[in-house]
């Protein structure tokens, strides 16, 4: 984790030909978000990244800060740490994005200074990754209803986030011609760009169905708005937050991705196959998913593949 002396002002002298002004450091922010458009980064990415940096001038401005330094980071990652209870994980990424932003001023040839350079990052504890317990998703699919027409999409929407595991981005920017209810596949675009290939069940597959016979949209996105628009992801968002109200198990998409993924190995896919469902371009996050089963699953699994049991049947 980030040392508390990490976080302490302390004394430098500032050299004036490498001081950025409020108004020139905006302006880097959207010289930095619009070159990593350009470089393919995935839009989550870059609107977090901007979203912190956003935050970092915010707090540079309120404090009428006039040479941003080594301690002036400390001080702004101390400051919201504290005023927004962040854990180490958080407060990592903040001194993350900062340090990619200033390595780009400074490949720009704006700054010849990186004030993130001193600061070093320690490490931090790897929170387990949970999911919704299987009491709660039963209530969850049992409190889902289609008496109109919204409902039936929003029934759509908690089915495809928890059988596909599949990205809130990715969900809301699904296509007509990306379905093939027949072979039960979704084509998605995930992060980066890359294309990948989706299984979807039996009962997603009904609801896909249900839903796109009786919205009556000329769309080609699979979700729609009352107003025959393209869903947004705040929109799924407050959909889910409408239903955690109402059934008061607090949940939001990625929740629904974690537990799809935890389920999918837990009802016997292995790590490898489970990885090629979400997407990921390595193991490490299955590895956090793979943490989250307990010694009862791991039970039921040696029952089924015990090497002397398997050995040993006649």
């Amino acid at each position: 984790m980030l040392q508390q002396n990490e976080l302490s002002p302390r004394h430098e002298n500032p050299n004036p030909k490498d001081n950025l002004s409020h108004q020139k450091l905006q302006q880097l922010i959207e010289g930095f978000v619009i070159t990593f458009k350009l470089q393919g980064m995935s839009p989550l990415t870059i609107d977090g990244h901007q979203r912190k940096l956003n935050r970092f001038l915010a707090y540079i401005c309120e404090q009428s800060i006039e040479y941003i330094l080594a301690n002036i980071i400390r001080s702004f990652l101390s400051h919201i740490r504290d005023t927004y209870h962040l854990d180490n994980i958080t407060l990592h990424r903040y001194l993350i994005s900062l340090k990619v932003f200033y390595k780009w001023i400074i490949d720009e040839g704006f700054t010849t200074e990186n004030p993130t350079a001193k600061i070093k990052l320690g490490r931090s504890t790897k929170k387990v990754v949970k999911g919704l317990s299987h009491d709660k998703i039963t209530s969850l699919l049992n409190s889902l209803t289609d008496n109109n027409l919204e409902q039936v999409r929003n029934k759509v929407i908690v089915l495809v986030l928890l059988d596909c595991g599949l990205r809130v981005s990715e969900l809301v920017n699904l296509k007509l011609t990306d379905i093939d209810l027949q072979r039960g596949v979704l084509t998605i675009i995930g992060k980066g760009s890359k294309q990948g290939i989706t299984p979807i069940g039996l009962k997603t597959r009904k609801a896909i169905w249900r839903y796109t016979m009786l919205r009556g949209s000329s769309s080609n996105w699979l979700l729609v708005s009352q107003r025959n628009k393209q869903i947004t992801r705040s929109g799924v968002q407050q959909i889910l937050r409408k239903l955690d109200e109402k059934l008061g198990i607090m949940f939001y998409p990625h929740l629904l991705r974690h537990t799809f993924a935890i389920s999918f190995l837990r009802n016997g896919v292995n790590a490898f196959e489970c990885q090629y469902a979400l997407g990921h371009s390595c193991l490490e996050m299955n590895r956090h998913y793979t943490q989250a089963l307990s010694y009862k699953d791991i039970l039921k699994k040696h029952e089924v593949a015990s090497p002397v049991d398997n050995a040993l049947k006649s």
